[in-house]
């Protein structure tokens, strides 16, 4: 997915999804949180609906998304964000930590660590089988999580990156149920040619083809349907409520 692309904000959450991450972030914002920094903000479908009730500012790499916040925005990346320590009473930091890898990945969590005065809201795909959602270029093979993502979170991992300057006083695990399939079931039909299949308008960022391998035969139809049997359901969303703990 293209975070650069007019496409991709101009069609982003048109199922409206984020109604329900939205819901949730207000149940958790404390009651004494004035100033919001929305890192990650993308096109503001969040950012928008949160700034009728706080003084928020968006951040984002991508220029084109910004374009679409009604608030206060700055075009940055989560590893230098562009505010001195403890600039912010609340940093919103959502779908955005399982785009990064390992080194950026540290650098963005003291980032954001760092600009808060006091809490901490992230929110990031739970349990997310990475190779479940991978594409495949039928003209050059390249091969990515068709979402960019590179890292797949649990409570643990997340408590692991924040403590001990944070603790976690709350979360909640909820969405759309996702069910993963095993690893031997998915090689299987990858050798097949069944991979996961972008949204209309993709395009392969090696070759710039708009073709990808998505077969199905009777062997892929009962591999999916074993799956069913092996695997089990579970949302698909992980949001935290963290606080400093010298705010504690």
């Amino acid at each position: 997915m293209d975070y650069y692309s007019e496409h991709t904000w101009k069609h982003y959450d048109s199922e409206g999804r984020s109604l329900e991450r939205l819901a949730c972030i207000k149940k958790m914002i404390p009651e004494d949180v004035k100033t919001i920094l929305d890192v990650g903000c993308g096109n503001g479908i969040i950012t928008n609906e949160l700034a009728e009730d706080y003084e928020v500012t968006a951040l984002d790499p991508s220029a084109i998304a910004l374009q679409y916040v009604q608030c206060a925005k700055i075009c940055a990346s989560i590893d230098a964000i562009p505010f001195p320590d403890n600039s912010f009473d609340l940093v919103c930091c959502n779908e955005v930590l399982e785009h990064l890898d390992n080194i950026n990945l540290q650098k963005g969590i003291q980032e954001i660590k760092r600009v808060s005065k006091k809490y901490l809201i992230i929110g990031i795909p739970y349990k997310e089988q990475l190779e479940k959602k991978f594409y495949r270029c039928a003209i050059c093979g390249f091969s990515e999580n068709v979402y960019s993502h590179l890292q797949s979170f649990d409570l643990s991992k997340l408590d692991n990156l924040l403590t001990p300057d944070f603790i976690h006083l709350e979360y909640h695990i909820f969405g759309p149920m996702e069910r993963n399939i095993h690893p031997f079931l998915l090689s299987i039909l990858h050798k097949q040619g069944q991979w996961f299949l972008p949204s209309e308008g993709q395009k392969c960022p090696q070759c710039g083809s708009t073709e990808f391998l998505h077969k199905s035969n009777l062997l892929t139809r009962m591999v999916n349907g074993m799956n069913l049997i092996f695997s089990h359901p579970h949302p698909y969303w992980l949001y935290t409520l963290y606080q400093k703990k010298d705010n504690i």
